[in-house]
């Protein structure tokens, strides 16, 4: 089985664009399993076989070209969760890069990233995670698009220095040229994006250091959780996170197909338990909405399952030590000053 990786939130923009062009979400998430509800968990996850039927009905419908494009420059840092914040925290262009290829896997990505210095700047290659077929093309339009867009790479505009894309020249060449001011070559063997060293090493206004080691930690934390790919804490957490059957064990075992007692013994053998993958989740949940988003205590305590505001602040201040609005405050006071 397939895991469930991928933040449902990209799926949802997905739609969100096809709704504006006059096509229904039902089409859209056609042979998928993802109901429309699921779209308003921002949460929730889905797997990439899913996101893949998603991409192909989406082409299927889809009568305008550059459809990539469209959907890569409405994604924001915020659309990628604790990997968009270490983005924006990153001191300049080449650093950014660096988060990029370390942890892209936490985010479900189509693409996986390697890059390699050169003495002129580097060079980002970017390959299929899985045999992608027709939606190839569209994913890569989707990643160029985030770096044309000021408003997805913090520090602006990287100033491309030259693309490689390996697939023919398409029917909407005119858009990639309009795009980028740099050489772009079809046809070649590989994906890659080319960066000089001057733009490299901008720095960027939003830099906090600080911020970046934060983030930066809770991306290297679940990209360990990740390398168990399928583990039975994975599967736990991905039905959870889906939103529909909470926090209680009983419901997620049998959404699981087996008893309380076998999923205990799982979660054991793999040296834990489903309290403890619970608070993990839940910590982890607080800090994304705390820092991501205008929700209240009281909004963020019901999401997470407790029955009320004053039992999330008993129990942040148990991860974190302090309660949770005086973390917000201190959060909102480091980055305006």
């Amino acid at each position: 089985m397939d895991p469930a990786i991928v933040p449902i939130v990209y799926v949802a923009e997905f739609v969100a664009l096809l709704e504006e062009e006059g096509v229904a979400p039902g089409d859209v998430l056609r042979g998928t399993g993802i109901r429309r509800r699921q779209l308003r968990n921002p949460e929730a996850l889905i797997t990439h076989p899913q996101q893949l039927r998603v991409y192909e009905n989406a082409l299927a419908l889809s009568s305008e070209p550059g459809l990539g494009f469209r959907l890569g420059a409405r994604f924001r840092p915020g659309h990628h969760g604790v990997l968009g914040h270490a983005l924006l925290c990153a001191k300049n262009g080449r650093d950014l890069l660096r988060i990029v290829v370390h942890y892209a896997r936490i985010r479900g990505f189509l693409l996986d990233f390697e890059l390699r210095e050169e003495a002129r700047g580097a060079i980002l290659t970017a390959r299929d995670v899985t045999p992608l077929g027709r939606v190839h093309e569209l994913a890569v339009e989707e990643l160029l698009a985030m770096f044309a867009s000021p408003f997805s790479v913090p520090g602006g505009d990287l100033h491309l220095a030259g693309i490689d894309v390996d697939y023919p020249a398409p029917p909407h060449r005119a858009h990639y040229e309009q795009l980028f001011d740099c050489p772009i070559r079809f046809e070649a063997e590989t994906v890659e994006i080319r960066i000089s060293n001057e733009a490299l090493d901008l720095p960027f206004a939003m830099s906090n250091a600080e911020m970046a080691r934060i983030c930066e930690e809770r991306c290297r934390a679940i990209l360990e959780r990740l390398g168990s790919g399928g583990s039975t804490v994975d599967r736990v957490r991905s039905h959870i996170m889906e939103g529909s059957r909470g926090f209680q064990l009983e419901s997620v075992a049998r959404e699981m197909a087996m008893s309380p007692r076998t999923l205990r013994r799982r979660l054991r053998e793999e040296g834990t338990t489903f309290r403890e993958v619970v608070g993990d989740l839940r910590k982890g949940l607080a800090l994304d909405y705390l820092e991501s988003s205008d929700l209240s205590l009281e909004e963020i305590a019901a999401l997470l399952g407790y029955e009320d505001a004053a039992n999330f602040n008993r129990a942040f201040r148990r991860w974190l030590g302090e309660a949770p609005g005086r973390y917000r405050s201190s959060l909102f006071a480091r980055r305006v000053s």
